[in-house]
């Protein structure tokens, strides 16, 4: 299996494991979230595609969709939504309902979202509605 990442902390986790190769791109570092953004990032991400995305994010609104407080996140994501065929959002209860400044992409663009048992039941009823999957653990 292949993991592309520019999440320093996921590509620490697993480059210790034999059957996983890690693909890290690189950018500008924002120490903030251990994560590399920019211009070059993109560059290199526009060489893959991915079967399968999954999408940390700040906020997740019905209306707006997924968010980052970070421009150059909500940039860099966006473009892993486009090359991925499958998005899959990964969020606690505290981030839903929530918006946060930049974007990354629109609801419909989100195949499953991947929350706690906190998640609260209208919201998780408002996604099954949009036929949008929702996992809770």
């Amino acid at each position: 299996m292949t993991v592309i990442t520019h999440a320093l902390n996921v590509a620490y986790e697993l480059m210790d494991a034999s059957d996983i190769s890690v693909i890290m791109i690189g950018g500008l570092l924002r120490p903030v979230s251990c994560s590399f953004v920019g211009p070059q990032a993109e560059a290199m991400l526009e060489q893959f595609h991915a079967d399968r995305l999954f999408l940390a994010v700040d906020g997740f609104d019905l209306e707006v969709g997924p968010s980052t407080p970070d421009v150059w996140e909500a940039q860099l994501n966006g473009l892993m939504v486009r090359i991925s065929k499958e998005v899959n959002v990964v969020a606690d209860f505290s981030k839903l309902g929530r918006r946060s400044v930049s974007r990354i992409g629109p609801l419909s663009v989100v195949h499953r979202l991947i929350t706690d048992s906190r998640a609260p039941a209208d919201f998780s009823a408002a996604l099954r509605k949009l036929k949008i999957e929702v996992i809770t653990a």
